[in-house]
């Protein structure tokens, strides 16, 4: 995918003839169909993202040719029902001229949506790009503006268009699984079924010290592989494409047959990005691996792979927009509320998910909930209501210091499973406007005027939202920015050799 956009981001740059040839091309790229919202209303892609705004694309890499499109060859197609083999989330923020890259593991184990549990990779199968993507989104809570999807033949036909890809090997490397098989130390060229082979690779075998050893056995290396693969990718297609206006072109045409995109994607926002990441420095690329332990069946088989739980939510709120928002780590509150119980419910709850609980407070009954903030607190305000169910009212008052939540009638729980991405609770909370009772914190918190319907009732205590699986989480290592340790990138020759 990675290849396939840079296209693109060369083509915008160069003569005006290519960039007439690409838009020529764009209308032979594959549409996938998704559906505005799924169950409960949700919205499955936000593709309507304002120039400059970050975005996630889902990229998937598929091991199948079921529903080949008409004019691919048999031996590949896209958009279809198949094994999703590689899946990757990759986050562009044009203002920040950075890009992330997370892999997700194929056996990771999945709550599929209105589907038994299994693994991710079969969601793709089961129900198509809108099933994965809804898959994806519910376990992790993170928003997708994009899908992007290639068959095998394409990763194939776009490398060689390239002319190959440069990868430096210590050792000779095999593998009989995937037919992989260098036979000398050194640079070598990869053709495309050479790359395939060596990204696919599960049971990477060196041969060192005068024997094959199992370097790299196992789903982890083999992600670890692919994303420095996709920085080795990128080097080539810069060198190749700015000097070769040729190579452009034939990348183009290898890609249009097998490569699929949502419906929604257009020529004109990947030239946009393009522009915005003209000079992007691949080695830049942040990659990032889940952090898993291995689930097995009662009688001993291997079941799958399963994520820790909240072990780095920084990293998550990456890819969920709210890297520079409040953690709940860092937020204060105060809970009040009419009944009792159900303000020790939320306390609990809330210090569970890790806000500093200040105190309870007895208030007035009110019929919807609603986070008071004071002038400097409301980041830290949308950051409460994330975890709120159903999402309350968010109100500046200049009384108020800190964040204070005053409980409604409403009020069903706080949710310990996947919250929204911040952006969509903004979007919310904007459009909910003024509540129609306004908590007064100058009178101990009574509502300033209480149906009577709210006077009579208790708030009802709730069960977390829709079933939404507990995200998983990703334990990354980077480096400080002022931190001069070169990148380690798996291919590249050490220093003092050259590779393609």
């Amino acid at each position: 995918m990675i290849v396939a956009s840079l296209v693109v981001i060369v083509a915008a740059v160069a003569s005006a003839e290519t960039v007439n040839y690409v838009d020529e091309v764009w209308e032979e790229y594959q549409p996938v169909q998704f559906p505005e919202t799924v169950q409960y209303g949700r919205e499955l892609l936000r593709p309507d993202t304002e120039p400059g705004e970050p975005v996630n694309f889902l990229v998937v890499g598929t091991d199948s040719s079921i529903d080949v499109r008409p004019d691919a060859d048999a031996d590949g197609g896209v958009g279809g029902k198949a094994l999703a083999d590689v899946i990757m989330l990759v986050r562009l923020d044009p203002g920040a001229k950075s890009a992330w890259v997370l892999s997700i593991p194929r056996d990771l184990w999945a709550e599929i949506p209105g589907a038994q549990d299994h693994k991710i990779n079969s969601a793709l199968l089961i129900g198509g790009a809108p099933l994965l993507v809804e898959t994806v989104r519910s376990m992790f809570g993170v928003e997708i503006n994009h899908y992007i999807e290639m068959d095998f033949t394409g990763f194939e036909q776009v490398v060689d268009s390239l002319g190959g890809v440069p990868v430096w090997f210590p050792h000779p490397a095999r593998d009989p699984k995937s037919d992989l098989n260098i036979e000398t130390p050194g640079c070598h060229i990869l053709t495309g079924e050479q790359a395939l082979q060596y990204v696919r690779s599960r049971t990477y075998t060196e041969f060192i010290d005068g024997r094959w050893r199992i370097t790299g056995g196992n789903d982890f290396t083999r992600i670890a592989r692919q994303q420095d693969f996709l920085v080795l990718a990128l080097d080539r297609a810069i060198s190749r494409g700015a000097r070769n206006p040729t190579t452009i072109v034939s990348m183009i045409d290898a890609g249009a047959a097998f490569v699929a995109f949502d419906q929604d994607l257009t020529l004109g926002e990947l030239v946009s990005l393009a522009q915005d990441f003209s000079d992007f420095n691949p080695e830049n690329l942040q990659r990032q691996s889940l952090e898993v332990y291995t689930l097995f069946w009662p009688d001993g088989r291997y079941k799958g792979e399963a994520a820790y739980r909240r072990a780095n939510e920084a990293v998550l709120d990456v890819f969920r927009g709210v890297a520079d928002a409040a953690s709940p780590s860092e937020v204060q509150l105060r809970v009040a509320g009419f009944n009792q119980f159900t303000r020790e419910d939320a306390t609990e709850a809330l210090a569970g998910e890790g806000f500093e609980v200040l105190e309870q407070l007895s208030a007035g009954a009110i019929p919807e909930t609603v986070v008071l903030h004071g002038p400097d607190d409301a980041e830290a305000a949308l950051t409460v209501a994330r975890y709120l169910d159903p999402v309350p009212y968010v109100v500046e008052d200049d009384d108020v210091a800190g964040v204070t939540v005053v409980l409604g009638a409403d009020y069903r729980g706080v949710l310990f499973l996947a919250q929204e991405p911040l952006s969509v609770v903004r979007d919310q909370v904007e459009g909910r406007g003024s509540p129609a009772v306004l908590p007064d914190p100058a009178s101990g918190f009574a509502p300033a005027a209480a149906p009577a319907a709210a006077q009579q009732g208790s708030a009802g205590v709730g069960a977390s939202a829709e079933g939404r699986m507990e995200p998983a989480v990703f334990v990354v290592a980077q480096p400080a920015e002022d931190d001069p340790a070169p990148v380690s990138i798996l291919g590249r020759p050490p220093p003092g050799e050259s590779c393609g």
